[in-house]
Formats: structure tokens, C-alpha cells, sequence
């Protein structure tokens, strides 16, 4: 994975030095339809190999809906995905039309000139059906360059045998009655025990889904209203390592090493060890629910925590749809992005994929729906309710890998007993010295 990821930094440093535009067109044209003589229009479409059964469902009634119109999937794993439309967009291919862009690589995609402006292809009003954080995170100096197919949110998991073991009494699921991180750590040393003697806990009190990944844990200093990076996306000192993040990574670290109350373990572990009892409070994404209930186990749900005197501040962003800015059938395109991301097929996405909506008029359906008034369909009422109010987006920058790269070796290593201070000020020395590349590019 650093082999790739490495190729692609190289890549966009390259392309970008080369002298990208930085700023997207706006006096794009859609390209005229390149049409077989069949009167169709093909549009090619890169996705997630991972989406196949639910995206194969929704091509199927677009062209059903639009017999005008075929949609040529191409599915790459998700390890792939990414450096695939860089090899792909770099050689100014015109056989991709659609592409997944995941989301915080949306300003060095339109940087480098990879994607067209979506506004005069989906309407004016397209950016208002969105939650705010969507629409924020798809766009780049104004214009939105890329629709969110879904959003994502975290939530508290628990296991109520474990809470009854220990005589601790349930976290309320209502956002107005959200626990504070002191509340968790409190809590968290209650539900932590050595249960076979040898003086080392065994079973722990909480754990993050995403250990040591920036995705979640950003999340930490965002509550105590910390600036992750400068508005150009360009300076990571006093940033990334500033006080408020010192003292939010200082809180990360002790869970594992002062206090104990979090086991040091891999990101791919952190779901086995609470589907098998050995985490008590389990932080992740509403993605993580149906291999929680299919482990038989009695469990809750409960908000987000948040620092006390800080704001509340939850992890989001998922994967969006642009249109290459190389491809020759960009109405048609456009056509299956609107149905994908606002119309039908935003249905039929939710219905079979599961993943929480951006689309407001789909989450002002799962606040009405009786269905999800109940538990456990009512985590994707309180995903919601995140989503709308409290998600707290990812930095906007060119150098989004490379930033992300330093920051997720620095959480690493604090979780495993480095200073968190000088973790965090060698993760931003590093960050800035590798985001000096895009300085000519970015105004």
C-alpha cells in the first residue's frame, strides 16, 4: 500500500510542478456526445469492486430509464482504485467518463485538472440537496467538482453484557444526552479487567474502529477546536501540532498507555475483539452494524463523545462521483451522476448498499419513516442527526496523502508511547516539507 501511494504522491507532484491550472474552468463546455450507430450513447464508469452487486442494480434501471444511454462498468479493487484513475487521468484517457473520488482528494484531482465542474451539468440548485459537509468536501473554490454518492458517520457501540457485568448503566442513544470523553474514560475504567490473573487487562473498556487513522481520530482535536491544517491546505506547523491537538493526542495516548482502558491493536483486529467480548465501548461506523448483529450479541448505541467544554465534532466523508474532464460524453455522464446521486438511483443505492445518504431529501426520509424509529434501525436516525448537525470534514489540500501519510504514523506511534508533542512536531515538519511542492499551484 505505501508502494502505491508513494506512486501516486510522485505523481501529482510531478503533474502539479509541470504547471496544472489551479483553479477549475469555468467556462467549460460539455463535449459534444460521441455516439456508435446504434443511436447509444457508452459511458464508461471506474468504481469500487467492492460496490459491485448495489452500482450493478442501479446501472440496471438507469438504462432501463435512459435506453439512450449504456453504462460500461469498470470495476478495480479498492487498493487499486486510486492509483488506476491516476494512470488513467494522467495520460488524458478519453475511454473513463465517471470516476469514484474519494473525497479528500478532491482538490489535487481539480488541481491537476482531472475533473469538470459539475454546476451547469447538474443545476444550479443540485448543491442545495446535499448536507453542507457533502457539498464542502466535493468542491474546490466554489464550484462542485465531484457528488457524493453517500456520507458516512461513527457512533458508540456497546456491549450490554458487559455493561451489567460491571453494574455500569446504559448511554443514553439521544444526541441531546451525548457522553463527553471524560465520561467514556470513567466509564472505560469500570469495564476494564484482568480476567486470567497475569496483571495485564484482557478485557478493555473502549476501542476506535480505525486505530491510528486519521479518518476517525482527527476528530479528537476537532472537539477542542483545533485547525488541522492553514486554510490553503499548504502549512501543517502549528497546526497539526498545535496545543489543542498536544493536549487531544496526549487524552489518545493515555487510553493505551497511562490508563490502559484501550487494547494496542491493529485497525482490522478492532471489530473481532468487541464482536468477541473483549471491548466493552466499540467507536465506528454505521458500516460495521450488520457483522455486529449477525455475531448474536446484545448491544447499544449511543452519540458520539466530545470533550467537555469543547464542541461536538464527528468523522465524515465517503466516496463521491466526478466526470473526467477528458471525457467526450460528459451530458450523458452528468445524466447518470444526477440519477446516482439525487434520483432514483439515490433509492436504490441506500436500499442496497446500506451506506448512511447524503441527500437531504433521503435523510428527511429516515427521520419520518416509522421503521427506523426503533432500535436497532434507529442507528441510521442518530447517523443522521450527526450528519446533518455535528460532522466535521477533512482538510482540503493538495497533498492530501502526503499529509495523511505523517499524520496516521504519528497517531500510530503515540498509541504505541511516543510523546505525543514531539510525535506531532515531527509529523508536521515532515507534512510541510513535503507539501512545499504545490505552493506555486495553490493561490
Amino acid at each position: 500500500m505505501k508502494k502505491i501511494q508513494t506512486s501516486i504522491v510522485c505523481s501529482l507532484a510531478l503533474l502539479l510542478a509541470a504547471g496544472c491550472s489551479s483553479a477549475p474552468d469555468k467556462g467549460s463546455q460539455p463535449a459534444k456526445q460521441a455516439d456508435n450507430s446504434t443511436g447509444t450513447t457508452e459511458i464508461s464508469y471506474l468504481a469500487n469492486s467492492i460496490w459491485e452487486k448495489p452500482i450493478k442494480k442501479v446501472i440496471e434501471e438507469f438504462e432501463k430509464e435512459n435506453p439512450n444511454i449504456k453504462v460500461n462498468l469498470q470495476l478495480s479493487p479498492s487498493t487499486k482504485l486510486t492509483e488506476t484513475i491516476e494512470i488513467k487521468l494522467a495520460s488524458k484517457a478519453q475511454d473513463l467518463d465517471v470516476i469514484s473520488v474519494d473525497v479528500p482528494l478532491t482538490m489535487g484531482y481539480s488541481l491537476k485538472g482531472y475533473l469538470e465542474p459539475l454546476d451547469a451539468l447538474l443545476g444550479a440548485d443540485a448543491k442545495q440537496k446535499w448536507i453542507p459537509s457533502a457539498t464542502d468536501a466535493g468542491s474546490y473554490q466554489g464550484q462542485l467538482m465531484a457528488a457524493p454518492m453517500n456520507t458516512s458517520s461513527v457512533v458508540l457501540f456497546y456491549n450490554k453484557e458487559l455493561f451489567q457485568k460491571a453494574g455500569v448503566s446504559f448511554p443514553s442513544d439521544q444526541l441531546t444526552y451525548r457522553m463527553t470523553w471524560e465520561n467514556v474514560l470513567e466509564i472505560g475504567r469500570k469495564l476494564s479487567k484482568d480476567t486470567n490473573g497475569d496483571n495485564q487487562n484482557d478485557q478493555f473498556g473502549f476501542s476506535f474502529d480505525q486505530v491510528g487513522k486519521a479518518y476517525q481520530l482527527i476528530s479528537l482535536g476537532q472537539s477542542k477546536n483545533a485547525k488541522v491544517l492553514s486554510d490553503n491546505g499548504l502549512i501543517a506547523k502549528d497546526y497539526t501540532n498545535s496545543p489543542e491537538m498536544v493536549s487531544a493526542f496526549q487524552f489518545y495516548s493515555d487510553l493505551f498507555n497511562k490508563e490502559k482502558i484501550s487494547p494496542k491493536i491493529k485497525r482490522e483486529e478492532a471489530l473481532d475483539y468487541f464482536i468477541s467480548g473483549k471491548v466493552a465501548m466499540f467507536l465506528a461506523s454505521t458500516q460495521n452494524m450488520p457483522r455486529i448483529k449477525d455475531a448474536g450479541m446484545d448491544f447499544g448505541i449511543a452519540p458520539h463523545p466530545y470533550f467537555a467544554g469543547g464542541k461536538v465534532a464527528t468523522p465524515t466523508g465517503s466516496w463521491h462521483v466526478g466526470i473526467s474532464k477528458y471525457s467526450t460524453k460528459k451530458e450523458a455522464a452528468a445524466k447518470f451522476i444526477k440519477y446516482l446521486t439525487l434520483g432514483k438511483g439515490s433509492q436504490i443505492w441506500f436500499n442496497e448498499n446500506g451506506a448512511l445518504p447524503a441527500s437531504l431529501e433521503l435523510l428527511d426520509q429516515v427521520d419520518k419513516d416509522p421503521k427506523y424509529k426503533d432500535f436497532p434501525n434507529s442507528i441510521m436516525k442518530l447517523a443522521a442527526g450527526e450528519a446533518r448537525e455535528t460532522a466535521a470534514v477533512r482538510p482540503k489540500t493538495p497533498g492530501y496523502l502526503e499529509w495523511e501519510n505523517n499524520v496516521n504514523k504519528a497517531f500510530e506511534d503515540i498509541k504505541n508511547g511516543t510523546d505525543p508533542k514531539k510525535a506531532l512536531d515531527d509529523a508536521a515538519t515532515l507534512i510541510d516539507s513535503q507539501l512545499k511542492k504545490y505552493q506555486s499551484v495553490v493561490k
